[in-house]
């Protein structure tokens, strides 16, 4: 777990997000559905530390895939609350798809850049 620079704002291992307050806390996979969470719930949404906001922000941005529960960390592809990982994103979509997870574009185009830059890496 690693501080973001938002109050009580935490980035989890599974690269999602999380806002603790008291014994609860609201989970999301992006740092913008979170900020809306916290908003519906009536909470403070604020800055501590203006450059590791940047950071996490960047961070944030660079992980979004295109697939749902889909993220990046160190040099793996990762399914979201499952022990499921590769290095392939076509291993992955085939471990996913056997555990009967849902897999699914959440946008196209960067789907598809992904996919493509992905399986370059391999036909090297």
């Amino acid at each position: 777990m690693k501080f973001s620079g938002f109050m009580n704002v935490y980035q989890l291992d599974d690269m999602s997000w999380e806002y603790q307050f008291g014994d609860k806390s609201l989970k999301a996979q992006t740092l913008k559905e979170l900020e809306v969470l916290v908003s519906l719930y009536g909470l403070k949404w604020r800055i501590l530390d203006k450059d590791l906001v940047e950071k996490s922000i960047e961070i944030d941005k660079n992980n979004v895939t295109g697939f749902l529960n889909v993220y990046k960390k160190d040099d793996y592809w990762y399914y979201r609350n499952s022990n499921l990982k590769s290095h392939s994103l076509e291993v992955l979509k085939k471990k996913v798809l056997s555990e009967n997870l849902e897999w699914k574009e959440t946008d196209k185009e960067l789907a598809y850049k992904n996919w493509k830059l992905d399986l370059r890496k391999f036909k090297k």
